[in-house]
C-alpha cells in the first residue's frame, strides 16, 4: 500500500510536470488551458484505482489504519464541502434580486463578484458595486458572464469531486491550484476578444480583484495575489500583441 501511495503521487506529479509545459504552449495559440489542468486531475485520480483492487487484497493486515485514514481524510472534505454549501445557502437569504445594467444579478453584502451556485449558477455581486463608475460595472459584470459561460462552477465541482476520491495526493492539490489560475486566464483572453480594452481591465482587476467560483460557486479566497495579477497582465499583453501582429 505505501509503495501504491507514493506511485500515485508520483504520477499526479509527472503528470503536472507535463501540464506545466503544455501550458504555454497552448497559450501562445490562443487555446484554452483549463481542459490540459482537468484532464491532468482526472488521469491523477483515476489512472491509480486501475490498481487499487489487487493492492487492497495483498495489503498486510498491520496496512489496514491507512485505508481508514484514507476514508477520514476524504469524509473530512466532503464534509467541509458541505458546510460550505450550507454557508453560502445562509447568505442567500440575504441576496436582493435586482437589475444592473440590463442584467438579472443578486446583490449581496460581502460575497461577490462571483457566479455563485452549481445547478442553478447566479452573478453575485457587492452592494457595493453601486458605488464605483459604470464602466468598471460593466467590466465586472462581463467578467461574471464570461464564468457564467463557461460553467466555471461545474467545471471546479468536477475537479473536486476528483480530488474527493484521494485527498491525501498533494500534487493533486497544486493542479488543482493550476486549474483555478487557468479557468482566470481562458476568462481574461475571453474577455479581450470580446474587445475589452487591456488596460481598463486589467485596472479593475487591480483596484477590486476577482472571488473565485468554487464547488458551491462563491469562495471566500479572493484572486488578490499580486503576483498572479502581474502573471495575468503578462498573459494578457502578450494575447493582444499576438492579435495585432496577425491583422499586420
Amino acid at each position: 500500500m505505501p509503495a501504491w501511495l507514493l506511485c500515485s503521487m508520483a504520477l499526479a506529479l509527472l503528470l503536472a510536470a507535463g501540464a506545466w509545459r503544455a501550458e504555454p504552449v497552448l497559450q501562445r495559440r490562443g487555446r484554452a488551458t483549463r481542459w490540459l489542468w482537468l484532464a491532468a486531475i482526472a488521469a491523477s485520480a483515476i489512472v491509480p484505482l486501475a490498481w487499487l483492487p489487487g493492492v487492497l487484497k495483498a495489503m498486510p493486515a498491520e496496512q489496514a489504519q491507512l485505508k481508514l485514514g484514507w476514508f477520514m481524510a476524504s469524509a473530512g472534505m466532503l464534509t467541509l464541502l458541505a458546510l460550505r454549501s450550507v454557508w453560502l445557502l445562509s447568505h442567500q437569504r440575504r441576496w436582493q434580486k435586482t437589475s444592473l445594467l440590463g442584467t438579472l444579478v443578486y446583490l449581496s453584502g460581502g460575497i461577490g463578484p462571483c457566479v455563485a451556485g452549481l445547478l442553478r449558477p447566479r452573478i453575485v455581486m457587492p452592494v457595493w458595486l453601486q458605488l464605483i463608475p459604470p464602466q468598471q460595472q460593466a467590466l465586472l459584470l462581463a467578467h461574471e458572464q464570461c464564468r457564467l459561460a463557461a460553467r466555471d462552477p461545474q467545471l471546479l465541482a468536477l475537479a473536486y469531486a476528483l480530488i474527493l476520491i484521494m485527498p491525501w495526493n498533494l500534487p493533486l492539490w497544486w493542479q488543482l491550484h493550476r486549474l483555478r489560475f487557468a479557468i482566470e486566464v481562458d476568462c481574461d483572453a475571453r474577455m479581450l476578444a470580446h474587445g475589452h480594452a487591456l488596460r481598463d481591465y486589467a485596472t479593475v482587476l487591480l483596484r477590486h480583484g476577482q472571488y473565485y467560483s468554487g464547488l458551491t460557486g462563491a469562495s471566500p479566497i479572493v484572486l488578490n495575489d499580486p503576483l498572479a495579477l502581474r502573471r495575468r497582465r503578462r498573459i494578457m499583453a502578450r494575447i493582444t500583441r499576438d492579435r495585432a501582429a496577425n491583422l499586420l
